[in-house]
């Protein structure tokens, strides 16, 4: 391996071997010092228009020369704004042995060239032959290097070309440390300026074509005022239910019905034992006519007396037996209307004890039906009577129906850990296969916003809400 190129790869290390960028350039200018007749040398970084000196090695700043660190300043934003390396005497060959009217000759050429006045200011003040290397990658300059020697060892040709080389490596390490200590901002401007140029390449045609139609599509998203919904889990319901209860104590004797089935105005759906009522009818029918007999007797005696207490107690059992003839007649329970039995299996509880007032079967019509969407409490400030929706049940998922929004329950009640609200909605036109109890899903349209804000504004609002939930 070339001297050269080993000199550079351990300037490499020195570099990468530190954790920050100023103990990076502390190093890089130490090492660019321990050069055989260097004497000074310094590094700037190059950011905002100005250059500001990151590291310098031999440097007092409490010695007489104390513009000397706004002179190298000088030099480095001349190299940098020149783009090119500059030396001051101007370099000669070491293999041409010129004579002084060469040299001469050669200062002319590169005052000619390049603009010096900054080098020639610090030569004047420190009394060096010194040399400028600008720093950067892909036509970036982001800092410069100066290096000092003693006045009698000015740098010819072959020492910038050694200085140029030690540096190949250590200028990408220093950039990626610049980088890494600016504000997220600039980071963030950078990378979108480098994926901008990457984008112009002619090979990245089809890559422009798809993020030209990945621009569209958001500007779709955030500027096309769709219709906006809110939706929820939903349940269909008989527009009207009946509860049918136990008409008396008793027990069950027959069921005729079971959930799922369609009964008409009148069809018996439960029987109750009877046995103890028709005993209870005898007594008092028998009892019935005893008191009519004695009332009879009363009167043709002209027993006044007995006549008005048989005719009481002939009252009395008279009531008794229309009581045990009407419970007689409510053993049979009937359907009160055409209907859908929706709940209570009682083929299974035949024999059973019920007490008046028990729940036996739970009825719904089956003309007419009213959908119950549950909305979540985030969206419910939203939703108004009168606005349409889309019902798709989990059944009938290629039939939607529509529907419209009637009222909204006033309470809030907790749902798989969510609060929701109940909507009351209507069919606008049913179809034979609904049935009482299907589940799915109901959108309501609440107005119309771009698709993007919606999407961020439900955010959001989730976002609120649990903040305020956890303030308490």
């Amino acid at each position: 391996m070339p001297h050269a190129a080993r000199a550079a790869l351990v300037l490499y290390a020195r570099v990468l071997a530190a954790t920050s960028l100023p103990a990076a350039a502390h190093s890089l200018v130490a090492a660019l010092a321990d050069e055989p007749g260097c004497t000074r040398a310094s590094i700037g970084l190059h950011d905002k228009g100005r250059t500001r000196l990151l590291a310098s090695s031999n440097l007092d700043p409490s010695n007489p020369q104390a513009d000397l660190p706004q002179k190298i300043l000088g030099a480095m934003d001349e190299a940098i704004d020149q783009g090119a390396t500059l030396a001051w005497p101007p370099p000669v060959s070491v293999s041409a042995s010129a004579s002084a009217s060469a040299s001469a000759s050669t200062a002319d050429a590169a005052e000619a060239d390049w603009i010096l006045i900054e080098h020639q200011a610090l030569h004047r003040v420190a009394g060096t032959a010194l040399a400028t290397v600008p720093l950067g990658i892909g036509g970036e300059l982001f800092g410069a290097v100066c290096v000092e020697r003693e006045a009698g060892a000015p740098l010819d040709a072959d020492a910038l070309a050694r200085l140029e080389q030690l540096l190949v490596l250590a200028a990408p390490a220093l950039r990626w440390m610049h980088h890494a200590t600016q504000p997220w901002h600039q980071r963030a401007r950078r990378a979108v300026a480098q994926g901008w140029e990457a984008l112009r390449q002619p090979s990245r045609r089809n890559t422009r074509r798809i993020a030209a139609g990945a621009v569209l599509a958001l500007l779709f998203a955030a500027l096309a005022p769709l219709e906006t919904a809110v939706g929820g889990r939903a349940r269909v319901e008989g527009a009207q239910q009946r509860v049918v209860s136990a008409p008396t104590d008793g027990f069950l004797k027959a069921a005729h019905v079971r959930p799922g089935d369609r009964v008409r105005a009148g069809a018996a759906l439960v029987d109750l034992v009877e046995g103890d009522l028709l005993l209870e009818r005898e007594r008092w029918a028998s009892q019935l006519a005893q008191h009519e007999n004695a009332y009879a007797g009363a009167m043709a005696k002209s027993d006044r007396v007995s006549a008005s207490t048989s005719m009481a107690r002939v009252a009395e059992a008279q009531a008794q037996l229309a009581l045990v003839e009407g419970q007689l007649t409510r053993g049979r329970v009937t359907a009160p209307f055409d209907a859908l039995v929706v709940q209570g299996d009682l083929s299974q509880s035949i024999g059973a004890p019920v007490r008046q007032g028990d729940t036996l079967l739970t009825l719904a019509t089956t003309d007419h039906y009213r959908v119950i969407v549950e909305i979540d409490e985030v969206d419910i400030a939203r939703v108004r009577p009168g606005q349409a929706g889309r019902l798709v049940l989990s059944s009938l998922p290629w039939d939607g129906q529509d529907i419209v929004v009637e009222r909204m329950t006033p309470l809030a009640r907790v749902v798989e850990g969510r609060n929701v609200f109940d909507v009351e909605a209507r069919l606008t036109g049913a179809t034979a296969q609904l049935r009482p109890g299907l589940l799915g899903r109901a959108d309501l349209v609440v107005g119309r916003m771009p698709p993007l804000w919606a999407w961020t504004r439900h955010a959001l609002d989730r976002i609120r809400v649990a903040y305020w939930s956890w303030l308490g």
